[in-house]
């Protein structure tokens, strides 16, 4: 079976490597000059920066994300270093304390913090085991595990329809705290009104805060590690990229696919950008979904209900504004040696959302990350230096200014911002990289781009990844897998597994028939 893979980022990539391993041909086309998409690395002058994943979860031994690599045969190539993430916000500050105090170290902070909501933070925190507990048990079998996993609902059933505002809300009194947990919705760009509540444990995962929050206690199922790639993203890439070309898979890079032939309800041929056209038996395609089903293969040829259900209405987050600086000393020593820490500066998360969903760039002053990869690998940058990277949300079409005029200056707004917590930055900079929408773009073929993809919502369903047209495929952020590394990696799995599935099941039938 020949099979056309639209789009070279994480998703596109695994599926490549697992078909071609397989046994079938296997071709992904790539608009880009580079592959990998926004999980790849930026590099320059002996700097290395990644565009995009940070601290990624179930890359160790024994989960999703590690056994995928194990099935490609590729695992050595990428080594992960379990680290730890920082959060300030505007009266405090969470760090991870030098001497390890248990697993129950940032209740016990917030709960001096926040007294008046003890209470509530230990019955968030019985909702928080059992939420985790179901997701573990989710990819079991057996009638031991359903029974596990009923017991484990029953008492979330109740609310199990809330959003993040109405936990926050059943759990809590304080505004503030009630920021400590859904601060990261500002990333995703989408109201706490309308996130679904029990996914805020998953957002909110302790051992992002402190590697040393064992991953196995008690009666608890196991938790999903946190965890850097040592060398950036690109080890990734390059290693799901070496299982692709082992198993006889290939690449074409600056080749964008411009049109999807549909005949019958079946994607025929692929039609590319220098007009060539190449048949196959299915296509799988990862990134943009609206340019997908709207243009590569035509609305036309698509239910009206599907078209209404996740073309339409699609939602996505929004993009960012990223600036990279190369400085010749150790920033981490401001973050409490953390490579990464998040500064949220407002409580006041649905405002910031709003503005953002309406153009408004905040210029930084809502927020912004701090990432200084060299921290977990120090060959991102040459020796004695460090490769840092400051970004935020912002809109893909400022209303406030232009992406094309105003990035030099808004560039030096949020190094203002972030030289309040990281003192000289500007006076050790040795080089400056500055990525604006605009970049993310033209990396990632969409015409407006959306960092963290399609976003959990409680009324707007991501598209699925079986589609309208029998053998055609769609995979990556904007897929029910939504964004993140493992997401992409084991929606691609099951994707591969269903095409497998079926073409089992065809030759099965024709054997039958046959005979």
């Amino acid at each position: 079976m020949k099979i056309g893979i639209i789009g070279s980022g994480l998703a596109g990539l695994t599926a490549g490597a697992l078909c071609a391993k397989a046994g079938h041909e296997v071709i992904i086309y790539e608009q880009h000059e580079k592959i990998g998409g926004i999980t790849a690395t930026y590099e320059k002058d002996g700097y290395k920066w990644d565009w995009g994943q940070m601290l990624i979860p179930d890359m160790s031994d024994g989960e999703p994300g590690r056994k995928i690599l194990e099935k490609l045969g590729v695992s050595e190539m990428v080594q992960i270093i379990p680290s730890y993430r920082e959060n300030f916000f505007p009266d405090f500050r969470i760090q991870r304390p030098k001497e390890y105090k248990g697993r129950d170290w940032r209740k016990n902070q917030l709960k001096s913090l926040f007294p008046e909501d003890s209470t509530g933070l230990d019955k968030y925190y019985d909702m928080y085991e059992r939420i985790h507990d179901l997701i573990a048990l989710q990819n079991r079998k057996g009638l031991i595990v359903k029974l596990k996993q009923l017991r484990t609902f029953f008492p979330l059933r109740k609310i199990k329809d809330f959003s993040a505002e109405q936990i926050m809300d059943l759990y809590f009194t304080n505004e503030k705290l009630k920021a400590v947990y859904t601060g990261i919705l500002a990333d995703y760009v989408i109201s706490p009104k309308f996130f679904p509540g029990l996914l805020i444990p998953v957002l909110n995962v302790e051992n992002q805060y402190d590697e040393r929050v064992p991953l196995d206690y008690g009666f608890h199922e196991h938790r999903s590690s946190w965890s850097f790639i040592r060398g950036g993203m690109i080890s990734l890439v390059n290693a799901l990229k070496h299982a692709v070309l082992q198993s006889g898979g290939k690449i074409k890079t600056n080749t964008a696919v411009i049109k999807l032939n549909i005949d019958g309800h079946q994607a025929k041929s692929i039609v590319l950008n220098d007009n060539t056209e190449e048949k196959v038996d299915a296509v799988i395609s990862s990134g943009g979904a609206k340019e997908l089903f709207s243009e590569l293969v035509g609305k036309e040829h698509l239910p009206q209900e599907f078209v209404d259900t996740y073309v339409n209405d699609l939602f996505t987050t929004e993009t960012i504004f990223m600036v990279h600086l190369g400085v010749n000393y150790d920033p981490s020593i401001h973050q409490n040696n953390a490579a990464l820490c998040y500064y949220y500066l407002t409580y006041d998360i649905e405002q910031s959302i709003q503005q953002c969903k309406k153009g408004i760039y905040h210029e930084g002053k809502d927020g912004f990350l701090i990432y200084i990869p060299s921290v977990h690998s120090p060959k991102m940058a040459p020796p004695h230096h460090h490769a840092i990277s400051i970004y935020t949300i912002a809109p893909n079409n400022p209303i406030n200014g232009s992406w094309e005029n105003d990035k030099d200056r808004w560039a030096e707004k949020l190094l203002d911002l972030a030289e309040q917590f990281i003192p000289r930055l500007r006076e050790h900079e040795q080089i400056r990289v500055v990525l604006t929408p605009f970049d993310f773009q033209k990396r990632t073929y969409l015409k407006l781009h959306a960092f963290g993809g399609t976003v959990p919502h409680l009324k707007i369903p991501p598209p699925p990844h079986k589609t309208p047209i029998s053998n055609l495929w769609f995979i990556g952020s904007q897929s029910e897998t939504y964004g993140g590394v493992t997401g992409a990696m084991t929606g691609a799995e099951n994707v591969v597994k269903m095409i497998l599935g079926s073409e089992d099941l065809l030759k099965q039938t024709f054997k039958s028939v046959s005979a």
